[in-house]
């Protein structure tokens, strides 16, 4: 079936545009008469699970592209990607050489040989007349292919197959690079070494993609059909709301933003309609589909984590790291709580009266730069603030940092949290979630600007 007739047939205007690529499932990866023999790959769980899926996939505006790799010409030199334009790509690591590679050390499906073909148990699920067949050179599936040309209007992919750290990573990696949002199916994969499986699951959860299994796209596909959006009422510029923002487009729930202002007379926040809702008058409150009412961002993102469980868990699996999580999330008020008497000196007390905070000024000063030594401690042995993951200590943690600096924090003197911050703040959920119209450093009052001209200002009278 041609490309446009696919797109034209299954593919509907206002849904979700989406796409399943299933990666390299033939003969000679898995057969045990093939070139791996007693180290062949498994592929039962990926039929088994496939066979339950693929008929709602395809119905709900989904277009399946089997992959097969022809490996019977080796390219020598490997084909990078150019990285894309765009905040959300800095510093996101591309494939490198060998995954921008093919297989050249040994005969390997070969065009016309058995060994080329798909299992049998997959040419039955393939439908001819609806679904793609695209065959690939190399890794990915998108070097010298039309495979971009082939998903264009597409903005998920979903990912499964085989090998889960080989092409299924490099595709995974190019297809994050080429802008779709990326779902990586976690019971539909392939591999031979489970140790080299899970650093690349890790590897591309980190980068990449979504983590999911097919039952649970399956689940969520149902549920996100209805029109009906959970509610976040929020301050622009709030931490608490901020935190709250980039829980939920991590973790890719869709939802309606109501932003409360706070500066306006009466404040919003104080009137009738906000206090039935939260009689605390408090932002963020999230209001869910179901009528449930939740306040207080951290308890906020404890429930969605709960309660959304078929989206990206920010949560590790590890004992160890859950923990460091938990206690991260508590910890990350503790930097903000230290730096108010700044914001209070500042902004509510007169200016002729500053300096005779100074050694209120001093003493904060001097405990911020404590607390900030345990952060940078924290990020020196690991990628993100709790571990090599992302998780809800991330989306506590963060949102106080890049809310200090745009106050006029300057964390030079802390490198790894300067990567941090580098990182972070290119995610999609970070760009997404932050305060309109807000640059990055020098706010419209530089607090610590301020508080070192009072500083100044007291050795002068001393003097």
């Amino acid at each position: 079936m041609s490309t446009t007739e696919v797109l034209n047939d299954n593919m509907k205007e206002n849904q979700t545009r989406r796409a399943l690529l299933v990666i390299d499932v033939q003969q000679d990866f898995i057969s045990p008469n093939g070139p791996f023999q007693d180290s062949h790959m498994k592929a039962d769980h990926i039929v088994s699970n496939l066979t339950t899926v693929l008929p709602h996939f395809r119905k709900h505006n989904g277009i399946v592209i089997w992959i097969k790799a022809d490996y019977s010409n080796p390219q020598s030199e490997p084909k990078y990607l150019t990285r894309s334009e765009g905040k959300q790509y800095e510093n996101i690591p591309l494939n490198d050489a060998y995954l921008s590679s093919t297989h050249k050390t040994f005969p390997l499906c070969i065009a016309g040989t058995d060994g080329q073909k798909f299992i049998p148990e997959i040419d039955l699920l393939i439908k001819p007349d609806q679904d793609i067949v695209l065959t690939k050179t190399f890794y990915s599936a998108f070097t010298n292919t039309d495979l971009t040309n082939i998903l264009k209007g597409v903005q998920e992919v979903h990912i499964c197959g085989l090998v889960t750290n080989v092409c299924v990573q490099a595709t995974t990696a190019d297809a994050f690079f080429h802008g779709y949002k990326v779902f990586v199916w976690t019971d539909c994969l392939g591999y031979r070494h489970r140790e080299r499986h899970e650093i690349g699951l890790k590897y591309m959860q980190q980068w990449y993609a979504t983590m999911i299994t097919s039952h649970q796209y399956y689940r969520q596909s149902i549920t996100t059909t209805a029109t009906i959006k959970s509610v976040l009422y929020f301050v622009n510029g709030s931490i608490s709301s901020w935190r709250v923002m980039i829980a939920l487009y991590e973790k890719n729930i869709d939802f309606e933003a109501k932003p409360i202002r706070v500066m306006s007379k009466p404040k919003e926040t104080k009137s009738a309609e906000f206090f039935s809702i939260n009689p605390r008058g408090l932002t963020p409150t999230l209001v869910d589909t179901d009528g449930s009412i939740i306040t207080e961002s951290l308890a906020i993102l404890h429930y969605l984590e709960k309660y959304y469980p078929n989206t990206l868990s920010l949560m590790p699996v590890e004992k160890a790291d859950y923990i460091k999580v938990l206690q991260r999330i508590q910890e990350s008020q503790n930097l903000i709580n230290i730096y108010e008497p700044l914001e209070e000196i500042v902004l509510k007390t007169l200016e002729h009266e500053q300096s005779s905070h100074e050694d209120l000024v001093l003493k904060t000063l001097e405990m911020m730069a404590e607390e900030l030594v345990f952060w940078e401690m924290y990020l020196i042995k690991t990628t993100f603030i709790a571990c090599d993951q992302f998780t809800l200590a991330d989306c506590a943690f963060y949102p106080v940092i890049a809310y200090l600096i745009h106050r006029g924090l300057n964390i030079e003197r802390f490198p790894a949290i300067v990567n941090y911050v580098n990182i972070i703040k290119t995610k999609t959920s970070a760009i997404n979630a932050h305060p309109k119209d807000w640059t990055e450093t020098g706010g419209e009052i530089n607090i610590f600007k301020v508080v070192e001209n009072i500083l100044a200002k007291c050795n002068e009278e001393s003097g």
